[in-house]
């Protein structure tokens, strides 16, 4: 084995039944991948180096698992998430799937699609949206946001997206959407005060209507807040089912639903 190679999970032995490639450091961030048997190479490719994190999944969860060696790395080269994956692998034809430039046996697919199927039998996602408080600490410098806001209502809330939320974010009439750990200022506004402002704007709310006032466009902001919160949760190279839960007061409530931002 050369200087720049390892095998696949740090060891130094192969075993021709798991998958143990040898990996090189690639420059601008690729990784060449090969299998090696005892007369030569068995199989190479590269893998880009935005598809590593999947390959890196990929082989985390086939790590104990019979399948080639390189075939977590040809299946990442074609698809883009772990979902992308399984339907690759149950895309049998003729007793394999072709992927990769390679064509799988369907012993080795359906063992890669039940490895997935067991890794994602898992519990939603839960995020929490919580509406800020009116009563607040006195504070001079910026402080976490979750510990700015004070009151039994608040207290409640926080603990209710504590308990429940994977993540959680508040929802602000100053600042639309913040994570409870984001350092802010103190500051007086709440829905009321944008009512009635006019704005010039060529944007339009999620139920289509026209961005007239301060609080059209404070309820756009909230609603693209979520919107790239919940694709971030859901997204990446390992999908997730998400569910969201809101907890605010009407004075918040009733202006977003009006809006059409939670009908979406």
């Amino acid at each position: 084995m050369s200087d720049g190679a390892q095998l696949a999970g740090g060891t130094d032995r192969e075993d021709p039944h798991l998958p143990r490639p040898r990996e090189h450091e690639l420059p601008g961030g690729g990784l060449s991948v090969s299998s090696h048997w005892v007369h030569g190479v068995r199989d190479a490719t590269v893998v880009a180096a935005e598809d590593r994190p999947l390959y890196r999944l990929l082989m985390d969860l086939l790590a104990d698992i019979h399948v080639p060696g390189c075939m977590p790395a040809r299946l990442v080269s074609e698809c883009e998430d772990l979902v992308d994956v399984k339907r690759a692998v149950e895309n049998i034809d003729r007793g394999r799937a072709d992927v990769g430039g390679v064509g799988w046996g369907m012993g080795y697919c359906y063992t890669v699609r039940d490895a997935i199927e067991e890794y994602r039998d898992r519990e939603p996602q839960t995020l929490v949206a919580v509406g800020c408080s009116g009563s607040k600490y006195e504070v001079d410098d910026p402080v976490p946001a979750a510990d700015l806001y004070r009151g039994a209502y608040w207290s409640c809330k926080r603990e209710y997206g504590q308990m429940i939320g994977d993540d959680r974010r508040i929802i602000s009439a100053q600042h639309a959407l913040l994570r409870f750990d984001e350092e802010i200022a103190s500051y007086e506004r709440t829905p009321g005060d944008l009512e009635g402002i006019p704005v010039h704007s060529s944007e339009r709310l999620p139920n289509g209507e026209d961005v007239n006032t301060f609080l059209d466009q404070w309820a756009l902001s909230v609603y693209e807040g979520l919107t790239r919160w919940l694709r971030a949760a859901a997204g990446g190279v390992d999908p997730r089912d998400v569910s969201l839960e809101i907890l605010l007061g009407r004075n918040y409530r009733d202006p977003l639903e009006e809006r059409g931002v939670f009908d979406r």
